[in-house]
C-alpha cells in the first residue's frame, strides 16, 4: 500500500494508535472474519453485497454514548486544556468552532452510523475452527464465518466514503492516556500543521478524528472479539455528492429479526480508477466456515454451489467444516 507522505503524516499526529494497528494488519498479512448464520451468509453471497447496519442495533447497548462520555472527560480535562492552547495558536477561536460543529452532531452520531463489524483472523488454530466465542456470541447454531483478505481494508480511499477503524477497548481512565498521546503529538507538530493547513484544515481533520473515535470506541469487557469497523456516515455527505455515493453504496429499508431499519449496502465490486481493489468475492474471500450445526453437509453444499455460481476459485478447497460440537 503506497501512502502519500503528507497523510501519513497527518495519520501520525492524529491518530497514532490508528496507524500502528494499520500497520500491525499489514506487516502479519491479518485477515478479518465476520460471523453470522448461515440464512445470513448465504443472502450476502447471493446479494454480493455486505450490509452496514445502524450503531444502534448492535449487540453493545451503550454503541456512541461510551465513545462520547470518554472523549468529553479527556477534552474537558487537562490534555484538552493543551490542546485548546495549541489550537489557538492556529487560529483564536478555533477550540471553539470545533466544540460547536462536535455538540452539534451528537445526536447524528449516535443516529445515523452505519456500520458492518468485522474481527481479527489468527492463522492456524482459527483457520480450522475460528473462535469460539465469536460463534457463541454470533452464529451458536447453523452458522458461518466469512474469512476476507485485508486489502480493501487497509484501502485508504474514499471511493466508497466507509473508513476500517480498529475498535479502542478501553475504560474512561486509560482513555485519557490515549487522548494525551494525540495531544502531545499536535503540540511537538504545530508548526508542520500551520504551514501545511489553514485554520478550515485542521478544524476538517480533528472534527472527523473526533467523530471517528466516537464511533470506534468501546468497553474493553468486548475486546476478545478484535473488532475492526467499517463505518459509513451518510449525513457528512455534501450534496453534489450524494447521488453518486447512493449509486456506490445503496440504501433501502429492510426488516432483520423482525426489526425494520435503514441499511446500506457495499457491493463487492472494485473501483480500480481510484486504487480500490480486492473487493470482489474471488479476491476477497480467503475461506468460509461451517460453525456447529446439524446440517454441516448440507450447508457447506450450498455455499460451494454459490461460490462456484460466483466463479470463486476452488469453492471446495475454500468451504471448511469445523465440526464443533457445541450443544445449542
Amino acid at each position: 500500500m503506497v501512502k502519500n507522505h503528507l497523510y501519513e503524516q497527518i495519520e501520525k499526529i492524529f491518530l497514532p494508535y490508528y496507524s500502528e494497528e494499520m500497520k500491525r494488519i499489514e506487516e502479519n498479512n491479518i485477515r478479518f472474519s465476520h460471523y453470522t448464520s448461515a440464512e445470513a451468509g448465504l443472502k450476502i453471497i447471493q446479494s454480493n453485497k455486505m450490509l452496514l447496519r445502524n450503531s444502534k442495533v448492535m449487540n453493545d447497548f451503550s454503541e456512541g454514548h461510551y465513545g462520547w462520555e470518554c472523549l468529553s472527560r479527556a477534552y474537558n480535562g487537562p490534555s484538552g486544556e493543551r490542546l485548546k492552547t495549541t489550537l489557538r495558536k492556529i487560529q483564536n477561536d478555533l477550540p471553539q468552532q470545533l466544540e460547536d460543529s462536535l455538540n452539534s452532531q451528537y445526536k447524528d452520531i449516535l443516529d445515523e452510523t452505519y456500520l458492518m463489524s468485522v474481527s481479527e483472523h489468527d492463522e492456524g488454530h482459527e483457520d480450522e475452527f475460528g473462535r469460539l466465542s465469536m460463534w457463541r456470541a454470533y452464529a451458536p447454531k447453523d452458522g458461518v464465518a466469512l474469512i476476507m483478505n485485508n486489502g480493501p481494508f487497509l484501502n485508504e480511499n474514499n471511493a466508497l466514503n466507509a473508513f476500517s477503524f480498529p475498535v479502542l477497548y478501553t475504560t474512561p481512565d486509560k482513555f485519557l492516556d490515549f487522548f494525551q498521546e494525540i495531544v502531545t503529538e499536535i503540540e511537538k507538530n504545530i508548526n508542520f500543521l500551520e504551514n501545511n493547513f489553514n485554520c478550515e484544515g485542521v478544524f476538517h481533520i480533528l472534527n472527523l478524528v473526533f467523530r471517528s473515535i466516537v464511533q470506534s470506541t468501546k468497553h474493553p469487557a468486548f475486546q476478545e472479539e478484535k473488532e475492526w469497523r467499517v463505518i459509513h456516515s451518510p449525513t457528512l455527505l455534501q450534496t453534489d455528492e450524494k447521488e453518486e455515493q447512493l449509486r456506490r453504496v445503496p440504501t433501502e429499508i429492510l426488516e432483520i429479526g423482525g426489526v425494520p431499519q435503514r441499511v446500506y449496502a457495499i457491493p463487492f465490486r472494485d473501483y480500480p480508477e481510484e486504487t480500490l481493489v480486492g473487493v470482489t468475492l474471488p479476491h476477497l474471500l480467503d475461506r468460509l466456515l461451517i460453525g456447529p450445526s446439524q446440517h454441516s453437509h448440507v450447508i457447506a453444499q450450498a455455499f460451494i454451489a454459490e461460490l462456484t455460481r460466483l466463479k470463486v476459485p476452488n469453492p471446495e478447497e475454500k468451504v471448511i467444516i469445523t465440526g464443533i460440537p457445541l450443544r445449542t
